[in-house]
């Protein structure tokens, strides 16, 4: 056994880690810069008190703790599926299945986009801007189609029923929007529609994206 050669590769490999630990660094640095930077800005330019962007929403608000209780929970659930999803493709995991990557990848943007969007409420601040609401949602559409192709094709290797349960969910929720303003009560019908198809979801992506990290690790 080589010894030092060994010992050399131990020393390498961990200058190695200790230069991408330094650079990990360097870009989170930046990255809060840019950030706490824009705040500045916006409260000197723009008139924007830098207090209302680091608080909470409820903390300013003075509201009860609940408030908007189901509606965090339901961007929870966006992004645990949206980051499970993306870290698998990231990962390089079902590299020889491309219906499997490309599911993975639609899937993980079509869950991040939408908690994205739900969190800072974007496609209804484009709407009153006087841009339809069903245009603003087109990209968000465009992604769940191609998650629904690509899922059509390895349906016997996933949980198919979870994903087809999700649809279902989400589109009961979108129609009900379409008349929850003029009868009272479907507010409440829209809203547990939307959790189960998140929740649905963000379960087909977390289980799809355990299972083609699991048959990357076995080979």
């Amino acid at each position: 056994m080589d010894v030092e050669g060994f010992t050399t590769a131990r020393v390498l490999t961990r200058q190695r880690r200790l230069q991408g630990d330094f650079h990990w660094a360097l870009l989170v640095i930046f990255a809060g810069v840019v950030l706490l930077t824009s705040i500045v800005i916006a409260d000197r330019l723009f008139g924007i008190d830098y207090y209302d962007l680091v608080r909470d929403p409820n903390a300013i608000a003075g509201q009860p703790k609940y408030f908007g209780l189901v509606s965090n929970l339901g961007v929870i659930f966006w992004f645990a599926g949206g980051f499970a999803a993306l870290q698998a493709y990231w990962a390089g995991a079902g590299f020889a299945a491309p219906h499997l990557r490309r599911a993975l990848l639609a899937g993980g943007l079509f869950s991040g986009l939408m908690g994205v969007d739900d969190l800072l409420m974007l496609h209804e601040a484009v709407a009153t801007a006087g841009v339809p609401e069903s245009l603003v949602l087109v990209p968000h559409m465009l992604l769940l189609a191609t998650l629904c192709y690509h899922a059509w094709f390895i349906r016997r290797d996933v949980q198919s029923l979870l994903l087809v349960a999700a649809v279902m969910s989400l589109g009961c929720s979108f129609l009900v929007d379409a008349v929850s303003e003029h009868i009272a009560g479907l507010v409440f019908v829209e809203e547990g529609f939307k959790i189960l198809g998140i929740m649905f979801l963000a379960v087909f992506l977390s289980l799809t994206s355990h299972a083609a990290l699991s048959t990357r690790a076995r080979r």
